[in-house]
C-alpha cells in the first residue's frame, strides 16, 4: 500500500510540474536548499546503502558521527568525506551529555570524538579540515557549544524530524509494517503524525529553503523511504547540500528546537508550484472564512500555488484564482518562497 500511494503521489506531482512550471520559470526559481543529516552512525548495516542512494540521486548530506562508532568504520568515514558529505561531531556517546549537561563533560566528549575522527580519516583528513566544524548535541541543543579554547563550531539542531526511530509515533502506527514508512513520509512531506514536544505540525515544504531534516543511519526503514524523499523533493525544485548553511555563523545555535517556519519574508514574486487538494475544500474570493465561495474543490484536485497569507494559499484553478486554507492543501514547493499577498 505504501509503495502504491507513493508512486501515485509522485506521478501526479511530476504531471503537475510538467503542466505548470515552464523552463524559463524554473531558471528564475529561488533556492530550495535541503540539508539531510544522518545521526548515530556509521554502521555497516545501513550507512553504505544510504551513501549509494545519495550518490544515485546526486545528493549530498551531513553525517552526525557518534565517537563510539568510529573504530572499525574508518572506511565508511573516509567514503563519506571522499563523496562530498560533511561530518558533524555528535560526541562519544549520549549518556550524560544531553542539553543542560555541565560544560566540561561535553567539551571532553567532543575532543575525544574529534581526535578519533582525525585518526580515522587517513588521506581524507585535509578535506575534513577544510570543512567548517560543527556540533550536534545528543537529543538536541538548548544553547551553543560551551566556550572552549581552540573549539570553534556551529551548533545544529533539526527543523523536521523524520522520527525514523519511531520514538514519537502514535500507537496506531505499527513499526513492523510499511505503515511506518508512510508515517515517516508524512512527517517530512505531508501531514506529520509523530507527537512530541519536538514534533511540530510542519513538513519540509513549510520550512522551505534551508530546512534541516534529521534521520539516523542505524534503521532499515531509513533506506526504504530515502529514495521517495529525494525524488519528491527534487521534483519540487530542491537541491541537497551539506551543512553548514551559508548564512550560519560559528559560535551560534541557528536552529531552535520546536520553532516554526519563518514566514515573515516577502517571498519571491512570480514563484509558483503545484498544490493538491488534500480533502474537499472551498475556493474563496479572499482569504478568510467570510470570503465568497467561488467553487467547491474535490480531494485530489490539482492547483497552482501562487501566493500566501497567514493560514491561506492563493491558487490558480480552471482559468481563475482564489484562496484555499493552507491545512487543506498538499504543497510541493518551498512555502516561504511564495510571495506575500494582501
Amino acid at each position: 500500500m505504501f509503495r502504491r500511494h507513493a508512486l501515485i503521489r509522485y506521478g501526479l506531482l511530476m504531471l503537475l510540474l510538467c503542466l505548470f512550471i515552464s523552463p524559463a520559470l524554473a531558471q528564475e526559481t529561488p533556492p530550495f536548499r535541503v540539508y539531510l543529516a544522518f545521526e548515530d552512525g556509521p554502521t555497516d548495516a545501513y550507512t553504505p546503502g544510504i551513501l549509494d542512494t545519495l550518490a544515485a540521486h546526486g545528493a549530498h548530506a551531513s553525517f552526525v558521527i557518534a565517537g563510539a562508532q568510529i573504530a572499525g568504520h574508518e572506511d565508511l568515514l573516509q567514503r563519506e568525506v571522499r563523496e562530498g558529505h560533511a561530518l558533524i561531531n555528535h560526541l562519544w556517546e549520549e549518556q550524560g551529555v544531553y542539553a543542560g549537561a555541565a560544560a566540561q563533560p561535553v567539551i571532553d566528549s567532543y575532543q575525544r570524538t574529534e581526535t578519533a575522527l582525525r585518526e580515522a580519516l587517513g588521506d581524507q583528513l585535509p578535506t575534513y579540515d577544510a570543512q567548517t566544524k560543527m556540533f550536534w548535541q545528543p537529543g538536541g541543543a538548548a544553547r551553543p557549544f560551551p566556550a572552549a579554547e581552540g573549539i570553534d563550531v556551529i551548533t545544529y539542531n533539526w527543523n523536521v524530524n523524520s522520527d525514523d526511530c519511531g520514538w514519537a509515533m502514535p500507537a496506531s502506527v505499527d513499526l513492523d509494517t510499511l505503515a511506518f514508512d508512510e508515517a515517516i513520509l508524512q512527517n517530512i512531506l505531508g501531514v506529520p503524525v509523530s507527537v512530541s514536544s519536538f514534533h511540530n505540525p510542519y513538513n519540509a515544504y513549510d520550512y522551505g529553503d534551508g530546512v534541516i531534516i534529521i534521520f539516523h543511519d542505524l534503521n532499515r526503514v531509513t533506506g526504504r523511504v530515502l529514495p521517495t524523499i529525494l525524488s519528491e523533493l527534487s521534483a519540487a525544485g530542491a537541491s541537497f547540500e551539506t551543512l553548514p548553511r551559508p548564512w550560519d555563523s560559528v559560535g551560534t545555535l541557528p536552529v531552535r528546537l520546536a520553532a516554526g517556519p519563518d514566514l515573515s519574508g516577502a517571498g519571491s514574486e512570480g514563484y509558483r508550484f503545484p498544490a493538491i487538494v488534500r480533502e474537499d475544500a472551498r475556493l474563496r474570493a479572499t482569504q478568510g472564512l467570510d470570503g465568497e465561495i467561488l467553487a467547491v474543490l474535490d480531494a485530489g484536485t490539482p492547483l497552482v500555488a501562487v501566493g500566501r497569507a497567514p493560514g491561506w494559499i492563493a491558487v490558480e484553478y480552471d482559468g481563475g484564482s482564489g484562496w484555499v486554507a493552507r491545512e487543506l492543501l498538499d504543497l510541493h514547493g518551498a512555502l516561504p518562497n511564495l510571495p506575500q499577498r494582501g
